[in-house]
């Protein structure tokens, strides 16, 4: 029996939801995925070169060559002590709202994600600071997560001069 396109495709998209749910990264699942429907469709030399494109371009591009930099200053910043301050501040500040911090959290992160332009530096630095200090407080783990994971993105929508 001979699979169709849409076949490979339709098995491949299953196929990613399972390897994620499963504990997969995503990029992980997302590539070794679409390499191996390249390679159903088309050939290996075919899935080698679009596996070299994809992570040349992905090396290439100029807005993440700042992303290990905001990396090694959300390290700085969480070494030094600077969060656990910023964070006491804030919930004595925000202590009468329910989930507070979570409301300071998204100002602060959507504020560094508009500022940086990347989404992925403001989820890099707000993960190093922000998810630590939020369990110091007793937020819930799968909270803190989703409020730095889900503010990172704002940045991207709100216009830039």
């Amino acid at each position: 029996m001979e699979l169709t396109s849409v076949a490979i495709g339709i098995v491949s998209v299953i196929a990613i939801v399972i390897a994620i749910y499963s504990g997969a990264h995503i990029a992980i699942a997302l590539g070794m995925i679409s390499f191996a429907g390249v390679l159903i469709l088309r050939d290996a030399g075919i899935a080698f070169n679009l596996l070299g494109l994809a992570i040349a371009d992905s090396v290439s591009e100029e807005t993440f060559a700042t992303v290990p930099l905001f990396v090694m200053m959300g390290l700085v910043v969480s070494r030094a002590g600077l969060g656990r301050d910023v964070y006491d501040f804030a919930n004595d500040l925000f202590r009468p709202l329910r989930g507070g911090l979570g409301i300071a959290t998204v100002a602060a992160n959507a504020i560094f994600a508009s500022v940086t332009g990347s989404s992925i530096a403001s989820a890099s630095v707000f993960a190093k600071v922000a998810i630590p200090e939020m369990l110091r407080f007793r937020y819930g783990r799968r909270f803190a997560v989703g409020i730095v994971a889900g503010s990172s993105v704002l940045g991207m929508i709100i216009p830039r001069a």
